[in-house]
């Protein structure tokens, strides 16, 4: 892989993709079944060092705030977004946009271009990032430990994540999870997005990998989360480019359930990119 800057590659795909409703790589386990696969050890040792799937599975609401989101035609960007971590609703506010995702469909005001990127990947795609290593314990999602490996003169225990068919919006979609041996946060995701928007139908061991570095975590409400990410290129288990990093802030959970109303679309949002009218 060269060393062509990451922006510029997500941007020209966005650019070609006009109706991309997948993701970079969240197969979102929106649509999942109720059950429960068996966690990899170094999965269940991550979520514990992270605060634990209790404490996240006892949380209703949560908000936070992104600066430089690296992704999309309008890219860097800033914005806040809540999420009903139950139903996995969405609802964000941007400078001159607000989107949202329902279990009916993905929209944005005033339209497409405002936001940059197809609503129901930009909805579901940043709160992927910013839930994990939780989101990898989702009903339906399977992880499976590749043991050890050393990288850039560091341990990480490896587990790989896939999704049965039926299950997220790009179910072919994997993850390979560096976790640190030592304090058992994730580290590093190196990911291939799958979406036939984007990649047409090459085949999957054809399609470039991407990984996202973890750089810096805090504190929110019992539960560590990410307070810097960079996206790089990856190849031959390297990675490749300068990396574009982005940082969430104004983190908190809550308890209390977010009324389903909010994240309905009103006249003149546009879905997917079609307007809507009600």
């Amino acid at each position: 892989m060269n060393n062509l800057n990451l922006n510029t590659l997500i941007r020209t795909s966005l650019t070609l993709a006009v109706l991309w409703s997948g993701s970079l790589a969240p197969a979102l386990a929106d649509k999942a079944p109720q059950t429960h696969a068996p966690q990899s050890q170094a999965l269940a040792q991550a979520l514990r060092a992270h605060g634990g799937l209790g404490t996240w599975r006892s949380y209703a609401r949560l908000d936070y705030a992104t600066k430089d989101f690296p992704l999309g035609a309008n890219a860097p960007f800033n914005f806040t977004q809540t999420t009903d971590l139950q139903s996995r609703r969405h609802l964000t506010h941007g400078k001159g946009f607000t989107s949202g995702k329902n279990e009916h469909n993905a929209w944005a005001l005033p339209n497409n271009d405002a936001l940059g990127l197809p609503p129901s990947f930009f909805e579901s795609g940043n709160f992927y990032f910013v839930a994990m290593p939780f989101v990898f314990a989702d009903p339906g999602v399977v992880s499976r430990g590749l043991g050890s490996k050393t990288f850039q003169d560091r341990e990480y225990n490896l587990v790989a994540i896939s999704y049965p068919a039926g299950i997220g919006d790009t179910p072919e979609d994997d993850y390979i999870l560096y976790i640190d041996a030592q304090t058992h946060r994730l580290y590093m995701i190196d990911f291939v997005p799958t979406s036939v928007e984007v990649n047409g139908n090459k085949p999957i061991e054809d399609l470039p990998r991407k990984a996202l570095v973890f750089d810096d975590w805090q504190n929110a409400d019992g539960l560590l989360v990410p307070s810097q990410l960079t996206f790089y290129g990856w190849a031959d288990g390297q990675l490749h480019g300068d990396g574009n990093t982005y940082f969430i802030h104004d983190v908190a959970f809550s308890k209390d359930t977010p009324h389903a109303s909010m994240f309905l679309a009103t006249n003149g949002r546009i879905i997917e990119g079609t307007t809507h009218t009600e």
